[in-house]
């Protein structure tokens, strides 16, 4: 019997060993006689559950203590809305660099809220590619540059705070890494705040974690509501209100899976590892196109597409066929996508590339 692989873009795959354990736990939680379901977020228990999970991710992330961790209700769509809240003051204005679906979202969002100087990164090119940062036009007074480093449906990297030409100036750096977040090694000073949801690298949905500079939050907007201020949520250690406390429980198992597999140097090498064979596999074929220029291309999220598009359909159905899930692209764009967040085991990889080769060799 065929095993299963799950490539969707999120929710994503969950390793096997999280899946047993919280399997185990769901009935009784660790003796309490409790569900992890019905635990208060004021118990011992569950304190002890939010201290690991944020001392794991300060560990794994290589997080001072000039940061504070936030876990936020709303996924990273509720950031879009928070961030101009609590950050951009009467008259103030922010740069949001655009180089697809998820950015330009956060950039529309913004402007509900303030002045934003929305910038077109991608040029405008056969291959996606995205323009030098001197083209792109930013703004002298910005109060903060926001930016996905990583774009899930068109699968384009943009590691602004990697690249030697850029300079910040006085504007803080705020990126979405909600796909990219513990698949390679950052340097958590470059940046004014992180945030990313939880449901592909950090377990399931409903939950947002957030890295941000103490200094920000002491200089954020007055007269938020409570639940939306970054500061009030700080002080109240995340609990303003009811958490989601077992997203919070997949969150602190993910990081200690994530710490016993050899933490993000080794995600890093196996994710390198696998986008490059994956890309081989693509770059060789007759049948299979990605169209992002190879600078810039993802090694989480990874589309293609085959031209016909009767043999399109085909392709994800056999692939369905072969325990293969999750393979169909973003429906914006269609085509095919293969995820490849941290979760996803070596042989998934393997059997995804066999089929690819069988099924070119068949259809010649």
């Amino acid at each position: 019997m065929l095993e299963t692989f799950y490539f969707g873009a999120g929710p994503a795959t969950l390793p096997t060993t999280i899946l047993d354990k919280i399997k185990n736990e769901l009935v009784d939680h660790r003796g309490t006689g409790l569900s992890v379901l019905e635990l208060s977020h004021r118990s011992e228990e569950f304190m002890e559950m939010l201290d690991q999970a944020e001392n794991l991710l300060r560990e794994l992330m290589g997080v001072s203590n000039e940061y504070a961790v936030l876990l936020l209700h709303g996924g990273a769509t509720a950031q879009y809305s928070m961030l101009p809240l609590n950050f951009l003051h009467q008259g103030d204005s922010a740069d949001y660099i655009c180089t697809g679906h998820w950015s330009i979202k956060a950039c529309q969002e913004a402007k509900k809220f303030a002045s934003i100087n929305a910038i077109q990164a991608l040029a405008d090119s056969e291959l996606i590619v995205v323009k030098p940062v001197e083209n792109w036009g930013l703004k002298q007074q910005s109060s903060y540059i926001h930016y996905c480093d990583n774009e899930t449906i068109n699968g384009v990297v943009n590691d602004i705070a990697g690249m030697e030409s850029f300079n910040s100036k006085d504007a803080a750096l705020f990126c979405d890494m909600t796909s990219s977040i513990l698949t390679r090694p950052i340097q958590v000073k470059n940046y004014g705040l992180i945030y990313a949801s939880t449901q592909k690298n950090l377990g399931i949905s409903g939950l947002c974690v957030m890295v941000v500079k103490k200094e920000l939050l002491s200089k954020g907007c007055e007269n938020i509501p409570r639940v939306f201020d970054y500061k009030k949520c700080f002080e109240a250690r995340s609990l303003v209100n009811t958490p989601p406390i077992f997203a919070i429980y997949v969150l602190g198992l993910m990081l200690n899976w994530l710490k016993e597999e050899g933490g993000v140097i080794e995600m890093n090498k196996r994710g390198q590892l696998q986008a490059k064979a994956l890309y081989d596999v693509i770059d060789s074929s007759e049948i299979f196109k990605n169209r992002v220029a190879v600078k810039y291309r993802s090694c989480v999220n990874i589309p293609f597409e085959i031209e016909d598009k009767v043999l399109q359909a085909k392709f994800l159905q056999q692939a369905e066929n072969h325990k293969l899930l999750g393979l169909r692209g973003h429906r914006s764009v269609g085509g095919v996508r293969v995820s490849l967040y941290n979760a996803m085991p070596k042989q998934g990889v393997i059997n995804l590339l066999e089929f690819m080769r069988e099924f070119e060799l068949s259809h010649e």
